[in-house]
């Protein structure tokens, strides 16, 4: 997808990170059951990231495993890790809203019990996503799309690893 075919918003976001600022903090989320195939892509990306936060070019890559599926009426939910991520599926939901963008693989999924025989909602993070935080501020969350364009987490990464490259060779410029 190209840049050009992004609103102003994603536009601005995008040259954000283009600033060179090296306080980004990164989260990233994977969910503990992603298939075979999807695991040497996520665990190529994670690496990447920790290369750019081992070159100082990003502050901290944080990794959480979100499991299946996070559902608010069990017991898990109360953990603290629960609340975490109930907190940050809200808050993506609410940036998706303010920025008019779609979230990528984040849905509500009804999940039966046989032991109690009920039915609950819980919230499915994608197979990985990436949070981009500038100080406590939600900068960018991806996978997401808008204006039928998809933004990738790979998309974010190769961004990143770009502005870094590219910062490198100002400073051997200088």
């Amino acid at each position: 997808m190209e840049r050009q075919q992004w609103s102003d918003e994603m536009t601005m976001l995008y040259n954000h990170l283009g600033g060179g600022h090296s306080f980004f903090r990164i989260e990233v989320f994977v969910r503990s059951l992603a298939p075979g195939t999807a695991r040497p892509q996520q665990e190529d990306l994670i690496r990447r990231l920790r290369t750019l936060e081992a070159e100082g070019d990003i502050e901290t890559v944080d990794l959480y495993v979100t499991g299946d599926c996070v559902c608010e009426s069990t017991a898990a939910a109360a953990t603290d890790t629960g609340q975490f991520l109930l907190n940050r599926f809200e808050r993506f939901g609410a940036w998706a809203s303010e920025f008019g963008v779609d979230l990528v693989g984040f849905r509500d999924r009804c999940v039966d019990s046989t032991l109690t025989r009920t039915t609950v909602t819980g919230h499915q993070f994608p197979r990985i996503a990436v949070a981009v935080f500038d100080d406590d501020d939600l900068v960018l969350v991806t996978p997401c799309a808008e204006n039928d364009a998809q933004h990738s987490v790979a998309e974010l990464v190769t961004t990143l690893e770009s502005v870094s490259d590219s910062a490198g060779e100002q400073d051997l410029s200088a």
